[in-house]
């Protein structure tokens, strides 16, 4: 997917624990043992008010399309807290899928636990920690094809690849610095689930809106764009931004819909690489039917710490990319221009302005 392509695992801050090295806190706590039983699924099932630490046994198995949604509020002075898929309903249970807010750290933690032994933990995302003390959050964990997605206040923020089968998650564990108001379970249709109590994460983008008239506060990404007349030929899309100091990578799509779930048709994406890990370059590509297309690969007109203007042009079959006025590439589009009505970029730069003309 292409939202995964800025996420990379943190060298240096592994959470695996051998014998005799500290236990986190989370899971060295005593786990209440009277959990709450959600019967008659797949009817959608709420919880109001559970009290912390909360174990909700699952009914029926997490499969592909089920949502876990859980409403609360971050203690003024937490610490950190959690949220277990666990594959049991007590503190040695193999946990499929660990989320863990750090407040000492400012990031959030993402692990599994099996075989009574932690793997690598994975920290990076599209913001280091979106919770914040003495707030209230809204997360959204949704069970796709490949691995879990994480939501937080209508915005994606990181996707976990499984690491073991999902059919084995029988609870989900709440632990740590939170208060409670809500916990659900229940399919969906599409992800993420937009709260229309909560800021809405689609800005539109015109020729008489650009960014900086939709978005009040600072920008911060990923930023989905909605293009209400699409990206028509002989539209220009510019994007106007800087290059974070030490970027792994950054993508722009072109796409056909606001959700990241079900997949978007991908009819462009954009997607500068720093890293030796993957490569140094910019990659083209599209997603449809269900995969990635072919990558073409071009140089790397993008300078760490610098600001920069990219331009897409839509021609009659093919898009033509600049940056600062030199010409980057063009690559020819597999379906209609027209089903082109969103714009997602993530990953480590400054967006300061985005214009249709």
């Amino acid at each position: 997917m292409g939202w995964k392509s800025c996420v990379e695992c943190c060298g240096g801050s592994g959470d695996t624990k051998n014998e005799g090295e500290e236990v986190p806190v989370e899971m060295g706590e005593e786990v209440d043992e009277q959990f709450v039983f959600l019967e008659q699924f797949p009817t959608d099932k709420r919880v109001e008010n559970p009290p912390v630490p909360f174990v909700g046994e699952l009914s029926v198995p997490i499969d592909v399309g089920r949502a876990i949604d859980v409403e609360g509020e971050i203690l003024l002075h937490a610490t950190r807290f959690s949220v277990n898929l666990a594959c049991g309903s007590t503190p040695a249970s193999d946990v499929a899928f660990h989320l863990n807010p750090r407040f000492d750290q400012n990031y959030v933690v993402r692990n599994s636990r099996l075989g009574g032994r932690w793997g690598h933990e994975e920290c990076a995302a599209t913001q280091r920690n979106p919770f914040k003390r003495g707030a209230k959050f809204y997360l959204t964990i949704l069970a796709a094809e490949d691995g879990f997605m994480v939501a937080v206040n209508n915005y994606h923020f990181c996707s976990y690849a499984y690491r073991t089968l999902r059919l084995r998650i029988q609870t989900v564990q709440i632990q740590g610095d939170v208060t409670v108001n809500s916990f659900e379970y229940h399919m969906t249709e599409s992800y993420p689930e937009i709260r229309p109590d909560m800021r809405d994460p689609v800005v539109t983008i015109s020729h008489t809106m650009p960014l900086s008239e939709s978005i009040t506060d600072n920008v911060v990404l990923p930023v989905l764009g909605n293009l209400p007349m699409g990206l028509l030929i002989g539209q220009e899309l510019e994007i106007v931004g800087r290059i974070k100091l030490l970027p792994h990578s950054f993508f722009v799509n072109l796409q056909n819909s606001m959700h990241m779930w079900p997949h978007p048709d991908i009819l462009l994406h954009v997607n500068p690489r720093f890293h030796a890990s993957v490569g140094y370059g910019v990659i083209m590509n599209s997603w449809s039917k269900g995969k990635w297309g072919t990558e073409h690969k071009y140089p790397l007109l993008f300078t760490p710490g610098r600001p920069f203007s990219m331009k897409i042009l839509c021609k009659r079959d093919e898009y033509l990319v600049t940056v600062d006025g030199v010409n980057l590439g063009a690559y020819r589009y597999l379906s209609s221009t027209h089903t082109v009505n969103m714009m997602y970029i993530e990953g480590d730069v400054f967006i300061k302005e985005v214009t249709v003309s």
